[in-house]
Order: structure tokens, then C-alpha cells, then sequence
């Protein structure tokens, strides 16, 4: 007996298909029960004098500052998420028109079995436009987070504890924690992260691990839990020797950390929980949601900037500081043609891409050259990188994408102006 090899890939992607729709019901209806409980509980115990109240006021009787400036954030970020899923249900409104829809389905169902019934049902409610605008949103970002939280997290605290005893020994000094010193250790963490950040989005390999990240099609709290479990290895192998030879010490790496992840979570507001995403006159001084945004976009203007996560200033002094523009809407994702609700494709869809390019790529230095240089790097053409289509972009209108570096040339030498 024959059998069609494409029929049967064909079924075996539907059962996935459905085994993924079936975990993301199963995590998200999980993870959502524990972020409401847990809110609701901190609020109402707050009204008593403990819950979101202690967490803040105790650092502070402690003088330990900036961990209730992060309860804060954690606070204001679980509100945020809630309120992103609280304003798509209202606008989506799954129960509008409901007695009609009520009853168009129970005609539909007059004279099927149960079988047929059941499928039915099942099948109306998939394609309503809340369901299938909740599943595009947040779908393989709920699958992303369940992953890594049993394999990249672990991962990535393994990583930098083991590693940095062993280059703490070379250690060209060691600073002190005193303000100037903590203000020097973040600055420092910031450009290894700026560094390593950078990397990831020239380099096709690197970009093969942070491009999950970027893969959501929306922007939402739930886009900070999308990491690719093995890019703890790629960034730890970075940050961890600048870290530790330009002598920031490893207890405050700890710290930093709580920091880091704190803040690179707030960042993550959408549109839905913070409208504009913008701090005021701190927009000076912090990366912000509005940053954040124009970073996750692939405009060919906002592509391969803004790396940072809470200080700005490597981004203003290599010149990646990219304010977001009214003349160009944010559009996000990935150039790559995706389908954001397929886990695969979503999560390992570019080490896919990568493999297959390598497959059919002539020489092996232009297989080497095809892993190392940007993305959308050919052997025959540059057009597709990020940094040939931001030029094609601002051609004619050089200003919208006017960089801190090229103000500091101009002033350095105004005939280059």
C-alpha cells in the first residue's frame, strides 16, 4: 500500500498543532490562575499592612533602596500583563451578540452526533477573533517561558556562578561598593550586555539564539519570558570575562542581575498597558518601553538598535540610540516570513533557516562567512542585512535617522555636517 509522504507530514503537523494548543490551554490557564491569585491576595493583604506594603517598606527600614524600587516594578509589571488581557477581551468582546451566536450553533448542531457536535463546538470557538487574536498574541510566548523555565533558567544561573571564580582570578583590580563603585559596575554590565546584544543581531549564529525573542508579533509583558534556552551559554561566555577582568565583584553581579531582570521586564509594556511607553524627562536617563519598542521592531529605520536595558549610554555613544519616531509606526517580529503561532517555527525557526542555507550554500568559506556575518547576508548580495535597509530607508530623509554619534562627529568636525 502507498502512502503519500506529504499527506502523512501533513497529519503528523496537525496532531503537534493540536498537542501545542493543548499545552499553551493547560500553562496559560496555569500561570494566569497564580498571577491573579497571587495579585489579589498581595492587594488584599496590602489593606492590612503587609502583602505589596511590606514588600516596599521593609528594604527601605533595611536601606536597602533599590530592591523597593524593583518590588515596585514587579508590582506595576504583573498589573500591566493583567491589564494587557483584560483590554483585548474587552475590545475583542467574545460575548457580544451572544443569544444569536447561542442559537446559530444549536441549529448547526440539530441531527450530528456527539462526535460531530463536540467537534463543532470546539471548532466555533477557535475561530472566534478572541481566541484567535489571544493565541497569536500569546501563545508560543506562555510555551517559551514553560520551557525555559525548566531548562534556560537553570541554565543561565549555572552558567555565570560556575564561571566567574575562574576569571575573577584575572582581575586587573577591584572595585569598591560604594555609590561611584556600583554606578561603575552597572555601566560596566551594560556594555558587556551591550556587547553580547550587539553581536546577537550581527552575527547569523548568535542570531539563531536571541531571534525568539524578537519573534513575537505583539508587544507584551509575556515577550520578556521568550529566550532561547541555550543563549544563557552565548551571553554568560561574553559578559562574565569583561565583568570579571574589569573588576566588578561577583556578589554584585548577583544583584545587578535582580536589576537587570526587574527592569528588562517593565520594558516589555505594551501599547495595551502603557499607552505611549514614555518616562517624561527620564527618557533622558532610562532605557524606556517606548526604547524597548522601537528595538523589538523591524522597520528597517529601528532594526539592530537601542541594546541596552536600563542606562542608555553605550547606545548614545556608539550611536544605536534610536528614539521612536511618529512619522514611522512600529510594525513587530522578525523580517523572516513566520507563523508566530507554530511553537517550531516560532522557537527554532532560524537555526532551521540557518541550516538549510548552509545546505545549499557552494565553498565551505562561504558557508563559514554565511554563519558569522549579519542576517540576510549572501554570498552574492548585502541588500537584506539591517544595516544595507536602514540605508536604503533614510535615503532622501537622512534626519529621521540622525544617531548621538553622528551630532558628536558634527561637533568634532562641522565641515562633515
Amino acid at each position: 500500500m502507498n502512502t503519500n509522504p506529504t499527506t502523512n507530514l501533513q497529519k503528523v503537523k496537525m496532531i503537534w498543532a493540536s498537542i501545542e494548543n493543548l499545552l499553551f490551554i493547560g500553562f496559560a490557564a496555569t500561570i494566569l490562575y497564580v498571577t491573579v491569585h497571587s495579585f489579589v491576595e498581595g492587594s488584599w493583604k496590602s489593606f492590612m499592612g503587609m502583602g505589596y506594603l511590606d514588600n516596599l517598606a521593609n528594604p527601605i527600614q533595611k536601606k536597602i533602596y533599590y530592591q523597593s524600587v524593583m518590588a515596585l516594578l514587579s508590582i506595576l509589571t504583573t498589573f500591566f500583563l493583567l491589564v494587557e488581557m483584560i483590554r483585548l477581551f474587552i475590545q475583542m468582546n467574545p460575548f457580544k451578540n451572544g443569544k444569536q451566536k447561542i442559537n446559530q450553533l444549536k441549529n448547526s448542531l440539530v441531527g450530528k452526533t456527539f462526535y460531530s457536535s463536540l467537534t463543532l463546538i470546539f471548532d466555533r470557538i477557535r475561530n472566534t477573533s478572541f481566541i484567535k487574536e489571544f493565541f497569536r498574541r500569546y501563545k508560543s510566548n506562555f510555551l517559551a517561558r514553560v520551557f525555559n523555565e525548566y531548562v534556560s533558567k537553570l541554565i543561565i544561573i549555572f552558567v555565570y556562578i560556575e564561571m566567574m571564580p575562574f576569571f575573577e582570578k584575572f582581575a586587573l583590580f577591584t572595585i569598591q561598593k560604594t555609590w561611584y563603585g556600583w554606578l561603575y559596575a552597572y555601566l560596566i554590565w551594560e556594555l558587556s550586555y551591550w556587547i553580547w546584544h550587539f553581536a546577537a543581531h550581527r552575527v547569523r549564529l548568535f542570531w539563531c539564539l536571541h531571534s525568539p525573542h524578537h519573534a513575537p508579533a505583539e508587544m507584551n509583558l509575556t515577550v520578556a519570558w521568550v529566550h532561547f534556552f541555550a543563549e544563557g551559554y552565548y551571553t554568560a561566555a561574553i559578559q562574565v570575562p569583561i565583568l570579571m577582568i574589569l573588576g566588578v565583584r561577583p556578589e554584585m553581579v548577583a544583584i545587578i542581575l535582580v536589576i537587570d531582570g526587574t527592569w528588562g521586564t517593565f520594558i516589555h509594556a505594551g501599547e495595551d498597558a502603557f499607552k505611549n511607553g514614555r518616562l517624561g524627562f527620564l527618557e533622558k536617563i532610562f532605557i524606556t518601553p517606548s526604547h524597548h519598542r522601537v528595538h523589538h521592531a523591524k522597520n528597517p529605520l529601528y532594526m539592530d538598535t537601542n541594546f541596552c536595558v536600563l542606562l542608555p549610554f553605550w547606545d548614545w555613544l556608539f550611536g544605536t540610540l534610536q528614539n521612536e519616531k511618529k512619522e514611522v509606526k512600529i510594525e513587530y517580529g522578525i523580517t523572516r516570513k513566520m507563523e508566530v503561532t507554530n511553537f517550531v517555527d516560532f522557537y527554532f525557526g532560524e537555526c532551521i533557516a540557518l541550516y538549510q542555507d548552509l545546505k545549499n550554500t557552494i565553498g565551505l568559506k562561504n558557508k563559514i562567512a554565511l554563519a558569522f556575518m549579519p542576517p540576510g547576508w549572501t554570498p552574492e548580495s548585502t541588500e537584506n542585512t539591517a544595516v544595507s535597509m536602514r540605508k536604503a530607508f533614510l535615503k532622501g530623509q537622512e534626519a529621521l535617522g540622525k544617531s548621538s554619534k553622528d551630532y558628536l562627529l558634527e561637533k568634532w568636525n562641522p565641515k562633515s555636517a
